[in-house]
This record gives structure tokens, sequence and C-alpha cells, in this order.
């Protein structure tokens, strides 16, 4: 095989992968009512690096702030000065106070602001409001319905950063990031429920053993260059075969003639 016929395979290669995750995009953006024209207008603006840049400044806040608020779930899940006897989260007030979101997020050491957590957990069904009108926690991992497209945005971008990073780093002979998946193409999605269970349960086990370790290395402030961000992502994906679809055998040979006949009709 040839030079340019490995080149002319690799690009072909990457032409349909680069189609099958737009597609896979498109289908996601009008599944969540995006339209299609802020989709071309984008297309049309993306070579201009000013307007892209402008456009994503509140996507980036937006951003943290939801990153924000899954700190501050999992500290009122972990801090002892808020849980109770039985380890359990004790309501927060709204106001100010020892028990208040504000004193939360101050042990946090997050930077969002009280009312704008406060807001976001009213929308939230990880967080209820009691008789009393203060915040009980439902559920350590914080979840906005509203903001699927946003987490997708989060998820895809630094998944795509973190391939580009493996191949540099390859090429250096360095560390490689974690990137592994396993992969069963013929499953009964009816019988799997088990698995998607133990599957959550250590994920969850998993992330909580090192949040606390990874935490432990926030700095507040630092005029060192190699200052960056460390994430870390669990999911486990199901999604149908798609069935061939079967065509309708005649039952009789002159209904197959008839179905012949009102095919070259319709051609005429």
């Amino acid at each position: 095989m040839t030079k340019n016929r490995r080149s002319s395979i690799s690009e072909l290669a990457n032409q349909q992968g680069a189609i099958a995750l737009l597609k896979a995009t498109f289908a996601f953006l009008h599944r969540n009512n995006i339209s299609n024209q802020l989709i071309v207008d984008f297309a049309r603006q993306f070579a201009d690096r000013d307007k892209s840049h402008e456009s994503t400044l509140e996507y980036r806040r937006l951003i943290r702030a939801y990153e924000d608020m899954g700190m501050i779930m999992s500290a009122w899940y972990s801090l002892p000065r808020y849980l109770d006897r039985e380890s359990r989260p004790l309501p927060l007030s709204k106001v100010g106070g020892p028990m208040s979101v504000a004193s939360l997020i101050r042990s946090s050491r997050v930077k969002i602001s009280a009312t704008l957590a406060v807001e976001l957990m009213r929308r939230s069904p990880s967080v209820r409001i009691d008789a009393r009108g203060d915040f009980v926690a439902l559920k350590r991992v914080f979840f906005l319905p509203e903001f699927e497209v946003l987490r997708a945005a989060l998820v895809i971008e630094r998944y795509l950063d973190t391939l580009r990073r493996n191949t540099t780093a390859h090429r250096n002979g360095t560390t490689l990031l974690l990137e592994r998946n396993c992969h069963v193409p013929q499953i009964d999605l009816a019988r799997i429920t088990p698995i998607l269970r133990d599957i959550k349960g250590r994920g969850t086990a998993f992330m909580d053993s090192i949040d606390g370790d990874i935490e432990a290395h926030r700095i507040r402030r630092s005029r060192k260059k190699e200052v960056g961000e460390l994430g870390v992502l669990v999911f486990a994906w199901t999604r149908r075969s798609k069935t061939p679809r079967l065509k309708a055998k005649p039952k009789t040979k002159l209904e197959g003639k008839r179905r012949r006949s009102l095919r070259i009709k319709r051609r005429k």
C-alpha cells in the first residue's frame, strides 16, 4: 500500500468521523430545541475569533457556577458541621448565619455569589424547600434539567481537549491522560438494570474516594505558570440498535406482479 493510499484512507476516515460527530451534535441540539438558524449563523461567524470569544464569556460564567454548585453539594454532604448525628445534611437557611447557604459557600471555597446559589438551588431537583423555607439536600450530585445542552458542551469540549493532549503526550513520551471505555454492541436492554446500578454504585464510590484528594490540592492564588484544571468524568451509556427494515414478501405471484406493475406506472 502506497503512502498516498494510506493518507487518502486517513483523510476519508477523518471526514467520515467528523460527519458522524456533527450529525450526533446536531441531532442532540435539535432534540433540545436549538434552531438550525443558530447553528448556521455560528458556522458562518466561526472564522471571526474575536466574536467567537465574546460569545463564550456568558457560557464560561454559567459553567463555573454549575461546577461551583457541584462542589457546594459535595461539601454539604461531607463537612461535619453541616451533618446531623446520622451523617445526613442539615437544612440550610437562605439568610445569613452559621447554617446558611452563604456559610456553606465559604466552607466550599468557591466564588459563586449566595444570590446565584440560592436561585440555582430553587431550580434543582437535588434540593427541596421545607415548610420553614429552608433548603434540604436530596441528592449529593447537583442537577439542573434545563442545563442539558450546557453540560453536554462542557463534556464534549473537555473530552476533545483530552484527545488532543493524549496525542501530544504520546509523541513526547509522557504520561497519558486517562481514556478508557468498554463496549458491547449486542446486549439485552431489558435485563441490564442490575448492571447499570452496579456501575452507578462503583462510579459514585470512586468519585467520592478521589474528590477529597483533588480538593486538597486546590490553591487560592498562585503566580506559578503551571496552574490548570483537573477533572474526572464517569458515565455509562446505552443506545438501541437500529433494526434493519425487512421488505414484506408478496403473498402470491399475482400480488407480486401487481406491485411491480404499480411501480412501473408510477415511474411513467
